[in-house]
């Protein structure tokens, strides 16, 4: 295979009142290959893992991130403190309607992860499910309950892609980096993952020649079916440089990719290059085309300085217009109040390039991560930096989130940030940590059910000196408030894979959490996070997590909206009243939020006007409920409530 760009125009611009330096090549991505699992070879898929951990983030030097970490726990030192340090709590609570780990092969254990896992996970509207970790991809149907793959490629590897299944010369690019995404729109999927370096060599990605980015388009829902892919050179620079960290989003026209370009054999500070943005043109990559329009971005710098870890914001409710935002901040000081929105316009195939890039502070200082205590023996986990993790925009407001330090408890925890007007930007910031656990790696999605709204959920890692290694929830309601920090999977055990003393005693963590809106469901994400089980290994659990607001949507429309229910939250009791415009015999029910049946309180005659229904709640678990009126099969009235 070879790489043909056809290069259209190259155009610089400077905008001087910003100090912004910035430049847009618009080329032709014409190398591609046709990819049919189908037709996938035995792949016995051999690995050889150095037990040592890799250094996180690139290759800054372990003793310069040793300082680093011994400064942050010097100015912050790890104490208990009474409150965690966050705004007002909400009654709210996630329901995790189903759960489930990545198994492996046939006998249904939960297959170890990578060194670390790099969770990622899409899911279809009709219930396909991909996660993945490092070289694997995992595809299970959530409705039939099977596996999407069939024997012998039940979870096809990166090289089945690639079209490499036993090589003998050395050279193999080893994939690592995966990312995976859906697009409702098209109702479609895509994956990337990087290559470079030789596994023998010991130079994963950290080779100019060999470095590069690989782009999978689906042909349909169906991952078995076809899939197109694409290479994107790993230094497209003028210099030598190799691609690392990809982060990635699209519009309701474009595909966006963001890349670190870096210096080989040099550290992670001084050998930082530069980001930059790849935008393809999304029908036509869908379409496998032999020619995809694409839009080249570099140059992001800020006052004479490169910006770092460009992190594309998705849409909540899905890709629309062909604007996209991107959130940076200075994730390599122990504190810092800096952030940056750069705010990108145009299609793929235009000539257009508006850029605005902002600097904005915050209300509150982020800092960089401190190490995360584990159950069991000294094993730490490694925190990586501070650098944004997730980001999603709900109108004119973005919400992010990344790794943080809890300056009050010297702990590992997660800043939320929130961008209220994007016309008018400026960052309010909460630092989120848990009272007895430690978090890190989060990730963000919209939980709303309109376009107004601006619920989302925070999935993260948990760690504690007496929690083991698993992951949890915070959701955050339409009025700002947060909920308790709610578990989502408790793990059975500390993690311990790598071997070595002193600094290697440090294992990683995850590096991601993969979250995905369910696009045609009420209120629902599905989440993949990491957890410790068996012999103190690492590995992928799936869950699906319902909002306050999530119910079945065969539930039929309320008839009359004139209702009115409290105390809501309930501890012992409900009333509701509400306006009859008819007289009819009731029939009153309970649902939970998963949609089951939870009692029938009764049936009772309804009188035409005012009508006040009480009972007793004080029997029922904690957790949200629909009280619903039938007359006959249909729903006349239904109101949601919290019991306490």
């Amino acid at each position: 295979m070879k790489t043909f760009l056809t290069l259209c125009f190259f155009i610089p611009l400077m905008i001087l009142a910003q100090r912004v330096d910035f430049r847009m090549e618009k080329m032709m991505i014409s190398e591609s290959w046709t990819v049919n699992p189908k037709d996938f070879k035995h792949d016995f898929n051999l690995e050889i893992d150095n037990l040592t951990p890799p250094v996180p983030g690139g290759d800054l030097t372990l003793e310069q991130k040793k300082a680093l970490k011994e400064e942050v726990e010097k100015r912050f030192p790890r104490k208990e403190v009474s409150n965690a340090n966050r705004g007002g709590r909400s009654t709210d609570t996630l329901a995790v309607l189903s759960e489930f780990p990545a198994n492996f092969y046939f006998n249904q254990n939960p297959m170890a992860g990578g060194t670390p896992n790099d969770n990622t996970l899409a899911i279809s509207d009709g219930g396909n499910l991909l996660t993945s970790w490092n070289s694997q991809l995992w595809g299970y149907d959530v409705e039939a309950d099977t596996y999407l793959f069939s024997f012998p490629v039940k979870h096809p590897s990166f090289f089945q892609f690639l079209s490499l299944y036993n090589d003998t010369t050395y050279n193999t690019p080893f994939p690592f980096d995966p990312k995976l995404l859906y697009d409702p729109t098209r109702d479609r999927f895509i994956m990337v993952f990087l290559v470079g370096g030789a596994p023998a060599a010991g130079q994963q990605g950290r080779d100019p020649e060999t470095s590069a980015t690989i782009v999978c388009f689906s042909s349909s829902s169906d991952p078995k079916e076809t899939w197109y892919a694409y290479r994107l050179d790993g230094n497209p620079l003028s210099y030598d440089t190799w691609t690392d960290y990809p982060q990635i989003a699209i519009n309701e026209h474009s595909f966006y990719l963001t890349l670190n370009q870096l210096y080989p054999d040099s550290g992670w500070v001084e050998g930082f290059a530069e980001t930059v943005l790849w935008q393809m043109d999304l029908d036509a990559a869908f379409a496998g085309e032999g020619e995809v329009p694409t839009k080249f971005w570099t140059g992001f710098k800020h006052e004479g300085k490169n910006i770092r870890y460009l992190h594309p914001v998705k849409n909540g409710l899905g890709p629309e217009g062909d604007e996209m935002y991107f959130i940076a901040n200075r994730p390599f000081t122990v504190t810092n109040d800096t952030f940056f929105m750069v705010k990108l316009e145009g299609k793929a195939d235009d000539s257009s390039m508006e850029m605005d890039i902002r600097l904005l502070p915050s209300s509150l200082k982020y800092g960089h991560p401190p190490y995360a205590l584990q159950s069991g023996a000294s094993q730490k986990f490694w925190t990586n930096d501070a650098r944004v993790l997730g980001a999603v925009k709900m109108g004119d407001q973005i919400q992010f989130t990344g790794n943080s330090i809890d300056t009050s408890s010297g702990k590992a925890s997660i800043y939320h940030g929130l961008i209220d007007d994007v016309n008018e930007p400026a960052v309010n910031g909460m630092v989120f940590s848990g009272l007895d656990r430690e978090l890190g790696f989060p990730n963000i999605a919209f939980m709303g059910i309109s376009e107004t709204d601006r619920e989302t959920v925070i999935f993260c890692n948990h760690t504690a000196f007496n929690v083991p290694a698993g992951n949890s929830a915070i959701y955050i309601n339409n009025d700002g408030v947060y909920s308790e920090l709610q578990t989502i999977k408790e793990g059975e055990t500390y993690v311990d894979m790598f071997s070595g003393g002193g600094d290697n005693l440090n294992e990683r963590w995850g590096d991601y959490s993969g979250i995905q809106r369910k696009f045609n469901a009420t209120s629902r994400v599905w989440v993949s996070g990491y957890w410790g089980f068996g012999n103190q290994r690492a590995g992928t659990w799936i869950s699906e997590l319902a909002g306050p607001k999530d119910w079945p949507v065969a539930i039929d429309k309320i008839e009359n909206p004139k209702m009115h229910l409290f105390p809501n939250p309930s501890l012992d009791y409900i009333q509701l009243e509400f306006d009859a415009i008819n007289t009819f015999k009731a029939k009153i029910d309970l649902m939970d939020i998963q949609g089951r049946l939870v009692s029938v309180l009764g049936t009772r005659n309804i009188q035409q006007g005012v009508n006040v229904i009480s009972f007793n709640t004080s029997s029922l678990k904690p957790g949200v409920y629909l009280l619903r009126i039938h007359e006959g099969d249909n729903v006349r009235y239904q109101e949601k409530f919290i019991k306490d």
